[in-house]
């Protein structure tokens, strides 16, 4: 018998297990799938690294500084920066521009400075925004008022073409919705993430996060969960190879197979699907390091040249482009499939590159349904809570938080904390 079964080996999940397994309790996890991470996943295809999508980590993450030997990872830091791109027919013809912090990216000052994309005006209240969130902790800007990122910014002053050239695709990148309907809360948030600590990817793939999760842990791949039966001694956990008795279960799946299993409506929150698609050439003087924003309206949101960003995530003399599709089709028009979707975004690509993007061969397009869910102003007050209606049985989700690495992995810490009747974890604040 097990003290503790954890279902999913997601963030939540690995990192539920890894709290509880360093308290000395007997903890396995099942996974459903044969390999860990849920969405945080890497592979290999035809000697190029790739993400289940486009994903970064942000180094200031309270839960990644407590839970992950950073120096471990073999983290390469992408630039504090951004090219803000437009088609050859551009407004004032300018088809890029740099944005960066100069104070760590010193290169892109006079680029910067000599931007249009942001007026003097707008770079200005930038530095007064970046002055106002960096004071008190990070957490507490969780808290209080809340309304749109867009009206957020707007009652301060920020021009239609800050959001529409910058804030939008950057924070779109982030929220997978470049509209800013997202919480404001949330926008001031990410944005002292931000200033607080680096952004980096592992150069062997973000599967590293999860791996290191889980190393030294009891995981059972390809076990998948059927259900969950109320028993004398605790938790019957029913699963296709057979059952297993816990005196605790820990629910740490997607909202939908964590609803079947236990028994309730799935939250109303919405899912947001992303698609990505994976472009590659031989070297090409077109791929640079820094991330690059679609100031129109398209397809694209944006896209990286990962080879340059982390080198030795493509074979040598190869370049690999990640381009990021987020949302779903406008009512009334139907989902293109994969071969629509290439030609529609190199098509917009074309726009940037012209005739060079024919070069470009696909490597493959990733969609995924539930890429996050929607956070839309007072979204925290609709999020479950750790208990269940089952007796013995807690949840670990991002979606007691907010989505993203360090909901996730802050609701596996407080959900461990629980059956640890650990204080400190318990009265953790959310984003702390």
């Amino acid at each position: 018998m097990q003290d503790i079964v954890v279902v999913g080996a997601g963030l939540a999940g690995l990192t539920a297990a890894r709290v509880l397994t360093r308290a000395g309790l007997r903890v396995r996890v099942l996974e459903a799938s044969g390999q860990v991470g849920g969405r945080v996943r890497s592979y290999t295809r035809q000697g190029f690294t790739l993400d289940a999508g486009y994903q970064v980590l942000f180094t200031a993450y309270p839960a990644v500084r407590r839970q992950l030997d950073l120096g471990a990872l073999d983290l390469v830091t992408i630039a504090p920066a951004a090219v803000i791109r437009r088609g050859a027919q551009s407004h004032k013809g300018a088809q890029s521009q740099t944005m960066a912090d100069p104070f760590r990216d010193p290169a892109s000052l006079l680029p910067t400075l000599g931007a249009n994309a942001l007026s003097v005006g707008d770079k200005l209240r930038v530095a007064r925004l970046a002055l106002a969130i960096k004071s008190g902790p990070a957490h507490a800007l969780l808290n209080g008022p809340d309304e749109s990122t867009r009206a957020f910014l707007i009652a301060r002053g920020f021009s239609a073409a800050s959001l529409q050239n910058f804030f939008g695709p950057f924070f779109g990148g982030i929220f997978l919705k470049r509209d800013l309907t997202t919480s404001s809360r949330l926008f001031r948030y990410y944005f002292r993430m931000l200033m607080d600590g680096q952004i980096a990817l592992p150069r062997a793939g973000m599967g590293r996060v999860a791996d290191q999760l889980a190393d030294g842990l009891n995981v059972s791949l390809n076990v998948r969960v059927e259900r969950l039966v109320q028993s004398g001694r605790g938790v019957s956990v029913v699963t296709n190879l057979g059952e297993l008795e816990a005196e605790r279960v820990i629910v740490a799946t997607d909202p939908a197979s964590a609803a079947r299993l236990l028994e309730e409506a799935a939250p109303a929150l919405e899912s947001v699907p992303s698609s990505y698609l994976y472009y590659t050439s031989g070297t090409t003087a077109h791929a640079q390091p820094r991330l690059l924003l679609n100031a129109e309206d398209g397809l694209i949101n944006n896209a990286q040249w990962l080879s340059r960003a982390v080198p030795g995530r493509a074979p040598e003399g190869q370049d690999l482009l990640v381009v990021s599709v987020p949302g779903r089709p406008a009512p009334g028009q139907r989902e293109m499939t994969d071969s629509e979707l290439d030609a529609a975004v190199r098509a917009e690509l074309a726009g940037w590159y012209g005739a060079d993007v024919s070069q470009f061969s696909t490597l493959g397009t990733e969609r995924i349904a539930h890429a996050q869910f929607a956070q839309a102003p007072g979204y925290a007050a609709r999020l479950p809570g750790h208990a269940t209606p089952l007796p013995g049985v807690l949840r670990a989700s991002e979606i007691t938080s907010m989505s993203g690495i360090q909901g996730a992995m802050e609701s596996g810490e407080k959900a461990a904390a629980i059956l640890l009747q650990d204080p400190v974890g318990m009265s953790r604040p959310r984003g702390g």
